[in-house]
């Protein structure tokens, strides 16, 4: 049995888990001012082929999910993340050095399965310390720092770029990588009190645990089709902004401050999700969500087209409402899974994944001349979460 060290402060378990999970966020959207850069060199022309170096990304996370969850339940939580963290360094490498679009997309998908690591094993590392709202809470500062990383990020890509290529991009990403790597083996301790052996079995009675829980399975997939929202506009904000709006190196500014959104909502959420609860916060969110882009999408639908000033007064609420909803759907997802929570976390995630990838693929294919789909992607992927939320178990009929 493998023993928890508790002297180790709540703050700097926060941060770490908050630089874990951003590994992810950093990979994804400091690359976003060099998209165009691929493109070109890489000689694409079909808008909706770069969206996959983003899209490539949540790819891997689904396999790497099916993975560590269950293995950071045999083997530790400091194991799995630190196993996950190598494959996420050789993915950057490989990206580092390649001119092959496919070798690229290979390298970012191998980025994702590493990095599935440090999304899923450190969810399972704050369950492992904290449940309930107090979990809620503490994901929510976790998803706060976690946030702030896109805001600042695609900035840090562009400052890198005036010094070199795309490929520097990705020489940067695995030596912050690699700080958070030695951070997180020489500070954290094991969580995880009580090691579980695999079995098929196991493995098998986990999922049905999961996959029957109807509260749980309604939140993982209203997570996973508002976070498809997220996924179409991450990979398609470079094309908005640079491509439709042309805003040039202002870019990264612009993206930025509408992620400081949601790392605004994320800090919200923490001072209220104790007094309102989680359930109730998201269905404010999702019903706020769809309001504001049925009106926007009336107005402009017979009316002036969408300027870029149009689009940052839509968005920046839109991004908003979804940083309340983010942690609370996964929280609530999880809350009944506290004997299994590597499986369950792992099944969830993947789930999550799996759905917001398949929202995001379906999307980016309307993505041409307009921000237009975006907001009807917003509109109906909020109405179908709050249908799913809504949505009470059948009673059963005893025999």
């Amino acid at each position: 049995m493998a023993q928890v060290n508790t002297q180790q402060r709540p703050s700097e378990f926060i941060a770490l888990a908050a630089f874990l999970m951003a590994t992810i966020a950093l990979a994804i959207d400091m690359m976003l001012p060099a998209m165009g850069y691929m493109a070109i060199d890489l000689n694409l022309t079909e808008p909706h082929r770069i969206s996959w170096v983003i899209l490539g990304i949540f790819a891997g996370l689904i396999f790497g999910q099916l993975i560590f969850g269950p293995l950071s339940d045999a083997i530790g939580r400091r194991g799995s993340i630190q196993i996950g963290m190598v494959i996420f360094l050789i993915g950057t490498a490989i990206c580092a050095w390649t001119d092959s679009f496919a070798v690229l997309i290979a390298g970012r998908v191998l980025q994702g399965f590493g990095g599935a690591a440090t999304r899923i094993v450190t969810q399972a590392m704050v369950r492992d310390r904290f449940a309930g709202r107090e979990m809620a809470r503490i994901m929510s500062f976790v998803m706060t720092i976690f946030i702030l990383v896109p805001v600042f990020a695609p900035m840090i890509g562009q400052v890198v770029l005036w010094f070199g290529t795309w490929h520097l991009l990705f020489v940067a990403l695995g030596g912050f990588s690699a700080i958070i790597l030695a951070w997180f083996s020489l500070r954290q301790p094991e969580t995880l009190i009580e090691r579980r052996t695999i079995t098929r079995g196991h493995l098998g009675d986990a999922f049905q645990t999961v996959v029957t829980n109807q509260k749980t399975m309604r939140f993982t997939i209203a997570a996973g089709v508002s976070f498809g929202g997220l996924v179409s506009y991450l990979s398609s904000a470079q094309h908005i902004f640079q491509d439709i709006y042309q805003t040039g190196d202002w870019f990264p500014v612009l993206f930025g401050s509408t992620a400081a959104s949601i790392a605004i909502s994320s800090l919200v959420n923490a001072r209220y999700v104790r007094r309102f609860g989680m359930e109730i916060i998201c269905k404010a969110a999702f019903s706020a969500q769809i309001l504001w882009s049925g009106l926007f999408w009336l107005y402009h639908m017979n009316g002036p087209e969408i300027g870029l000033i149009d689009w940052l007064i839509y968005i920046v609420p839109v991004l908003f409402l979804m940083g309340l909803t983010f942690a609370n759907l996964q929280s609530v997802a999880l809350e009944p899974m506290g004997a299994i929570a590597g499986t369950a976390s792992t099944v969830i995630g993947s789930l999550m994944t799996a759905i917001s990838l398949a929202v995001g693929i379906i999307f980016s294919y309307f993505m041409a001349g307009s921000a237009a789909p975006l907001i009807a992607t917003f509109c109906l992927t909020g109405l179908t979460a709050l249908l799913l939320i809504n949505t009470k178990a059948a009673p059963q009929i005893a025999t």
